[in-house]
């Protein structure tokens, strides 16, 4: 069987012949034991860990290194006999599904604990295209309870939601929701008590909300060769911070050509977490936007670099959320999606 591993990063380890010969039967990389050695070596190297070990002995091994869930590698512990994968630590972090798969690859049965998915509940902090922050823990426990969450999407009304979701809650949220009810919100803006909003000027919202954030929101940079990439990030979270926007929400960074390389703007998009786009400047000279520049034209060949990125980024029916905001080294802008990014796939015969 060929597959290739969800996580980026996985390792398995073993401690047994017989377990060394079924971790050979893994597309990972394999570490022999001690067990113990190899786990706290591998722990901040990975994403993902599968021990050929039982159960009680792992659990013993990993649990003075587990900090944070968002953070830890996801963790599968797999018996010598190849009967079992069971998700261990990290169950929507990534152990649920390389459970799945491993349990593919040899023929075992996963064994998924987590609350959610055994009661067929879509998991809140594990949807795809989604960030989730807020009180995912109470909502769920709730909705287990048959209790579900009101549904507020008023924010990103032409959003899709995962079918998982859409299917399970109502929408639009019901009128007769008992007071202090649960709710999901889709937004891409701040939400009180969030640590980017420490002055609660975002979204309105209660102890059991949780905020899901798409990609849909597009940061244009256009800096000074060498700039501080500090500066560049203030500059950021400034202007998301002015409009009420979650940094959470931001799917792409995007410039001129001339600046593929800019330290400031790479480092951007690192620190985000997201892809760093670039388009010729006669691309970006084509883009209408509100506060075209003559000087900015001289220098790079087109009169906007952070509103046409931005924009252009971010697709057709795109709205500039964030005008152009400048400092001494750079200026950005920001520009919401009005739909998810589309993907082209071309198949060929033959």
């Amino acid at each position: 069987m060929t597959a290739v591993p969800r996580l980026p990063r996985v390792a398995v380890v073993s401690v047994t012949e017989q377990g060394a010969a079924l971790a050979r039967r893994l597309p990972y990389r394999h570490e022999p034991g001690p067990l113990g050695d190899a786990v706290r070596r591998l722990w901040p190297e990975v994403d993902g860990l599968v021990l050929v070990a039982a159960t009680g002995i792992a659990v013993r091994v990993i649990a003075p290194l587990l900090a944070d869930k968002h953070a830890d590698p996801a963790v599968v512990v797999l018996d010598d006999g190849g009967r079992w994968a069971v998700a261990l630590a990290g169950g929507h972090h990534g152990a649920n599904a390389l459970a799945t798969e491993v349990a593919g690859f040899v023929g075992a049965t996963p064994v998924v604990t987590t609350a959610s998915d055994g009661a067929g509940l879509p998991a809140l902090d594990d949807l795809p295209g989604f960030r989730a922050s807020g009180a995912v823990a109470a909502v769920t426990r709730a909705w287990l309870d048959g209790r579900p969450p009101a549904l507020d999407r008023s924010a990103l009304p032409g959003w899709p939601l995962p079918p998982g979701l859409a299917a399970a809650l109502a929408d639009p949220p019901p009128t007769d929701a008992a007071p202090g009810g649960t709710r999901v919100v889709v937004t891409d803006r701040r939400a009180p008590g969030d640590p980017d909003d420490p002055d609660g000027t975002g979204d309105t919202g209660g102890a059991d909300t949780v905020w899901l954030r798409p990609p849909s929101l597009v940061v244009g940079v256009g800096s000074s060769s060498g700039a501080d990439p500090e500066g560049i990030a203030r500059l950021v979270d400034d202007a998301l911070a002015g409009a009420g926007l979650s940094p959470d929400a931001v799917g792409l960074v995007a410039s001129v050509d001339l600046k593929r390389h800019e330290r400031g703007i790479v480092a951007l998009a690192d620190r985000l977490g997201v892809e760093y786009r670039t388009f010729p400047a006669p691309v970006l000279a084509g883009q209408p936007v509100p506060t075209p520049s003559a000087v900015v034209a001289e220098a790079v060949g087109t009169p906007s670099v952070a509103e046409a990125a931005a924009l252009l980024a971010a697709g057709p029916g795109a709205e500039l959320v964030v005008p152009k905001q400048r400092s001494t080294e750079a200026t950005v802008a920001v520009a919401r999606r009005a739909r998810p990014e589309g993907h082209l796939a071309v198949v060929g015969l033959g």
